[in-house]
């Protein structure tokens, strides 16, 4: 019998494939970026792989992903990034 597919998701930045324990999932409340660590935050989720965060950044992809115009804070998971690098 074959086993159960593993969902896969693609990073916001590099477009890559990977399963959810290979990316962090994030969810815009307000204009502000939150990380979902539980990944059962409510609303629209994007999700990046911890190395690309500075791409992500750069090219805004957090307004794209999101579909906000406007500025987002991100300091959130910039922290939370700095976290795991520790």
């Amino acid at each position: 019998m074959l086993g159960k597919k593993l969902r896969q998701r693609s990073c916001i930045a590099c477009r890559k494939l990977a399963t959810r324990e290979d990316l962090i999932r994030t969810v815009l409340i307000g204009n502000e970026v939150k990380v979902d660590l539980n990944h059962r935050m409510s609303g629209r989720g994007a999700w990046l792989h911890p190395n690309c965060f500075l791409v992500v950044t750069e090219r805004k992809s957090f307004n794209h992903a999101f579909k906000y115009e406007g500025e987002i804070k991100f300091e959130e998971v910039a922290d939370y990034l700095k976290g795991l690098s520790n």
